[in-house]
């Protein structure tokens, strides 16, 4: 068979045609199947079948055929169904993909949510028009405030705004860290709001 035969595939019930030069090209599942004498199970019109989705095959032959793929950028389920697939073909460049995507979603989801107010305008404008500005969505202020006489001695307060409440930092335990005292805060305030989801 030569590197340019048409090949069909038969995925879950859907037909795809491609090359073996394509199925061949990255080391995983088809490459196997392209370059060794391993059984292949196939339908009745000779198209290799495999028992999966066909809903992002597309994607796994534009893969194949380019060695990258644009992914979709504002739906995080998608990738990992897209990484899904990629680990069952075996295509460890493409799960890769897949993870720097998903974590560029949960990087710039944080940067979204954790912001920091540098001046009392800033302040201001949050706190305008609450109500309005968080009605669907949560935020969360980071402030640094002096805890001495020396404006070196500097520990961060904040105030997480949901709806038309609002909450800042708890009574300090000096028993707790940082991270500690926030994770604390955040339980309170989430107990307001149980069906809240970040």
């Amino acid at each position: 068979m030569s590197s340019d035969s048409i090949i069909k595939l038969n995925i879950g019930g859907t037909i795809f045609q491609t090359t073996k030069a394509t199925l061949s090209k990255f080391n995983g599942m088809f490459k196997v199947m392209m370059e060794t004498d391993i059984p292949v199970a196939k339908d009745e019109s000779g198209a290799i079948f495999i028992d999966r989705s066909p809903k992002h095959f597309d994607s796994i032959l534009n893969y194949l055929r380019d060695g990258n793929i644009v992914l979709p950028e504002s739906r995080k389920k998608e990738v990992k169904e897209i990484e899904k697939e990629a680990h069952f073909y075996l295509l460890d460049g493409l799960v890769e993909l897949c993870n720097q995507k998903i974590s560029e979603k949960s990087e710039n989801s944080h940067k979204k949510l954790l912001k920091t107010i540098d001046c009392d305008s800033d302040l201001l404008q949050i706190i305008v028009d609450p109500i309005k500005q968080y009605e669907h969505k949560m935020d969360v202020y980071f402030k640094p405030y002096e805890t001495g006489r020396s404006a070196r001695c500097l520990e961060w307060q904040w105030t997480f705004y949901r709806k038309n409440y609002a909450e800042g930092n708890l009574q300090r335990d000096p028993r707790q860290t940082f991270g500690q005292q926030l994770e604390a805060s955040l339980k309170f305030f989430f107990t307001d709001f149980p069906d809240f989801q970040i």
